[in-house]
């Protein structure tokens, strides 16, 4: 499977655990299991384990030998034998932090890089990968996809990223507004769910779903990274390979406007900000960023071209599936719309800072992975001038109470104030 022989290193002596992993107990078939999976996309398969196993995972951290974690687990059970047995199958899925992953993450990053296009990573999982039938679908969300008599134009449209069996009836009501558009290009960006220490990630690649491919603007992209640092603006463009919040608007975006140019951006967390309670444009990589994407909005203006945002964003995570205390509850649920609609309502003002202040109040304790990008994009509307008009179309919760998980989203257009209708 690989084409060079790998030391044994410290894997079976002091064994450390790589990252980032997906680390989650399911239920399987009615019984529980400690399932671990790769985000990013370097481990194909997941793993099933037992859920004993669970404390001693986390004891892998390269430090503790394999001695000590064995005499830490033995009142519990734990062999030497079992341990080895337990580092052997998780290094045959990658999940060891050595040489053989390492390789293996290189090889992997260099294919991505070296490819002209962003293929599609979810198709066939979680969307059909039939154009045929993915188109039915796609189609059977939208309700009407007739152009209005009278057009606005879309600055940005805001739809979720949840999966489509969650999420579909959000899609096709906030999708249809894109009929109105008539940008040039679509600056097409959303949550970076995995871990970097930076905080923007450009892709300069066409995006493809089986509905089309959508090209990528390499004149706007060349000119952000240079002036946002192209070091910084690549270094985990891999991060784009199997995030779904930007992949899960291509269906949706190929059926209302086909071909159209995108610009991939994805935005990290700004868990700094929140903590040093200062605004992003207190730090340069932030005011960089939002200072050169809106030089470059400005200057194809001046030629007449239209960009217009795109953003895939969720809203609440919440329940003891993301690390809360105490089950859900219709009650709960109730309280936690309250705080989505003072969130909703910043945004339909067009105000950043009161939408950090919002998140800031509680330090995100809904944890709304959608709001650094949307404080981004409040931003620049606002560095362009103009507050548009705001429609906020659909709002939803995806509550499992069994598994103790939910999940909240909207739909919003923004119209660039200067195209609204006269309603005298």
């Amino acid at each position: 499977m690989y084409p060079y022989v790998y030391p044994m290193d410290a894997t079976f002596t002091r064994p450390k655990l790589r990252w980032p992993l997906d680390i989650r107990m399911h239920n399987l078939d009615g019984q529980d299991a400690l399932v671990i999976q790769c985000p990013i996309g370097i481990s194909a398969s997941p793993l099933a384990l037992m859920p004993q196993f669970a404390p001693v995972i986390v004891e892998l951290d390269g430090v503790q030998t394999s001695e000590q974690i064995v005499a830490k687990f033995a009142p519990q059970g734990l062999t030497p034998d079992m341990l080895r047995e337990l580092i052997t199958r998780l290094d045959d899925h990658l999940f060891m932090a050595n040489a053989r992953y390492f390789a293996a993450e290189k090889l992997a990053k260099d294919a991505f890089t070296t490819a002209p296009v962003r293929a599609a990573a979810l198709a066939g999982a979680a969307y059909p990968a039939s154009k045929e039938e993915l188109s039915g679908m796609v189609r059977g969300y939208l309700k009407d996809l007739e152009t209005p008599a009278t057009t606005r134009d879309v600055a940005c449209l805001i739809a979720p990223h949840i999966d489509y069996r969650r999420g579909g009836a959000c899609y096709g009501a906030i999708y249809p507004r894109l009929t109105e558009s008539r940008a040039d290009t679509y600056i097409l960006i959303g949550t970076a769910h995995q871990y970097s220490r930076r905080i923007f990630h450009l892709c300069a690649k066409d995006f493809q779903s089986p509905l089309g491919t959508h090209p990528c603007d390499q004149k706007f992209v060349t000119q952000l990274a240079n002036r946002f640092g192209v070091d910084r603006a690549f270094a985990d463009q891999y991060l784009h390979r199997r995030e779904h919040s930007l992949e899960l608007q291509l269906p949706f975006l190929s059926v209302v406007q086909s071909d159209a140019p995108v610009v991939p951006i994805l935005v990290g967390s700004y868990h700094q900000m929140l903590e040093a309670m200062r605004y992003p444009q207190e730090w340069e990589e932030y005011e960089t960023f939002a200072g050169a994407l809106t030089e470059i909005i400005k200057e194809r203006a001046k030629y007449g071209e239209k960009i217009s945002f795109l953003a895939g964003v969720d809203m609440a995570h919440v329940g003891r599936s993301f690390g809360d205390d105490g089950a859900l509850s219709p009650e709960r649920m109730r309280e936690i719309g309250y705080r989505d609609q003072q969130y909703l309502r910043a945004i339909e003002e067009c105000n950043p800072k009161a939408l950090f202040d919002h998140i800031a109040e509680d330090q995100d304790a809904r944890r709304v992975c959608g709001f650094p990008t949307m404080y981004l994009v409040l931003d620049v509307l606002n560095r362009l001038g103009g507050k548009p008009e705001v429609d906020v179309v659909a709002y939803d919760q995806a509550v499992d109470y069994p598994s103790d998980c939910a999940v909240t989203f909207a739909g919003v257009a923004m119209y660039r104030r200067d195209s609204v209708p006269s309603l005298s």
